[in-house]
């Protein structure tokens, strides 16, 4: 991407806010903040209250929500090595959703083209001062197996002004965001593709801005607050976007962390993806795959990928969980889980997913801050028949942990990174 157009989050007032955050609260607002997010978490992780069990959601429906932020288009330093590094790292992570900036240069469309015959498909940003409206849906159309959703210019209330039908900001946004919609909706070759509205770097922004109702299918917000995932989520984020979006599906398309040490990333990182399906998100791009440089710069930190392309604790953290998760088979309906948890269940998060096989994977998490929480013993009681059980920590390993026969109830150690209990 060109500099001037590019994501410079180490230069933005809120990254910077939401970076220190835990320093540089006053000791009223912080503890007033930790009720706030404790209040948040418990609810997030009540055990389900119903007889009749808990609600799963299909473990493909996680893995499709997975996306990840690269930058196909470069043609130096890291991202350049698509065939040596890039593509085939993507694949081992089993993402299947990558984010990018748009272009109009073959060798990029051929890269795009290329991901999606082995079921990695793209969003795009769709930038004013590189593609007329109309100009989308060509770009669309040269790449048609692998686009599944484009988006407005790129945090302009951040980068400045631009020009458009000679429109004062934020008429021009508002007005070019709902041309890129006429334009995609209108053409029957491209109709069927997501149009997200433009991307802003300030959450409270999108309700100031006001994009029309009809200009977009799905909302779409960026946040990097340097602390745990849960962060604000509840509080502000998503309500900030839903002012505009309401009940239209909501995606992040960029969020991640620079100033963390590298094992408290892998920690947050499918805590991050969790806490997102959780809440209904339907789409989240990690900001990125890949480190830029070996120096302090946060710019260049973001990966999980380091700069020589070996894979960070993150990234094995995340492949782990989705190879754990993911599944195969087809379209099916989800059933219910009756269970309890008891013990230290204060702050521990859950996700229910269940496989067209039949089989539910229970996935736990504490919601703290960090790298050294001590474990929470939480006991697992099933009120329904199962022939096995086993536990992951895909932070580790894609081997069992424990295995159980005929379980009625585990006694379990909840860390603060997924616990993964299969249940078959």
């Amino acid at each position: 991407m060109p500099s001037n157009l590019d994501h410079v989050r180490s230069a933005r007032k809120d990254h910077l806010c939401f970076k220190t955050i835990k320093t540089h609260l006053t000791a009223t607002f912080a503890l007033a903040l930790a009720t706030s997010v404790t209040t948040i978490a418990a609810n997030a992780s009540a055990p389900p209250a119903s007889a009749a069990g808990e609600q799963a959601q299909s473990a493909d429906s996680f893995v499709d929500s997975i996306g990840v932020n690269v930058h196909l288009r470069n043609t130096g330093g890291v991202y350049s090595k698509y065939s040596d590094i890039i593509k085939p790292r993507l694949q081992e992570l089993g993402v299947r959703h990558i984010r990018d900036n748009s272009g109009k240069d073959a060798a990029f469309y051929q890269k795009l083209n290329d991901l999606a015959t082995i079921g990695i498909k793209s969003t795009l940003i769709v930038d004013v001062e590189r593609y007329q409206p109309a100009e989308a849906v060509a770009l669309a159309k040269a790449i048609p197996n692998s686009l599944v959703a484009v988006e407005g210019p790129n945090e302009r209330d951040h980068f400045g002004g631009f020009s458009y039908k000679g429109l004062p900001w934020p008429e021009n946004l508002r007005s070019y965001q709902s041309d890129l919609h006429k334009a995609i909706k209108r053409d029957p070759a491209t109709a069927d593709i997501a149009v997200l509205h433009a991307s802003l770097a300030t959450p409270s922004n999108v309700s100031t801005i006001g994009f029309s109702a009809n200009s977009f299918d799905q909302g779409n917000i960026h946040y990097y607050h340097g602390v745990k995932p849960a962060f604000n989520l509840n509080a502000k984020v998503i309500p900030e976007l839903k002012k505009v979006t309401g009940g239209k599906p909501l995606v992040v398309t960029e969020t991640g962390w620079s100033n963390v040490s590298q094992p408290v990333k892998a920690k947050y990182v499918p805590r991050l993806y969790l806490e997102h399906f959780n809440r209904g998100i339907a789409r989240t791009f990690l900001y990125e795959l890949h480190n830029q440089g070996t120096d302090p710069n946060p710019e260049h930190n973001f990966g999980i990928l380091n700069f020589d392309g070996s894979p960070q604790p993150a990234f094995t953290a995340l492949k782990n969980l989705i190879s754990l998760v993911q599944d195969s088979g087809g379209n099916f309906t989800p059933g219910k889980l009756d269970y309890q948890l008891s013990g230290q269940t204060t702050g521990v998060n859950h996700t229910l997913l269940q496989k067209s096989d039949g089989k539910f994977d229970l996935i736990l998490w504490q919601d703290d801050e960090g790298e050294n929480n001590p474990d929470q013993q939480v006991t697992l009681t099933l009120n329904q028949p199962f022939s096995s059980a086993k536990t992951f920590l895909p932070l580790n390993s894609t081997e069992p942990t424990n295995s159980y026969s005929n379980p009625k109830s585990l006694d379990l150690r909840v860390p603060d990174h997924p616990l993964v209990v299969e249940l078959d």
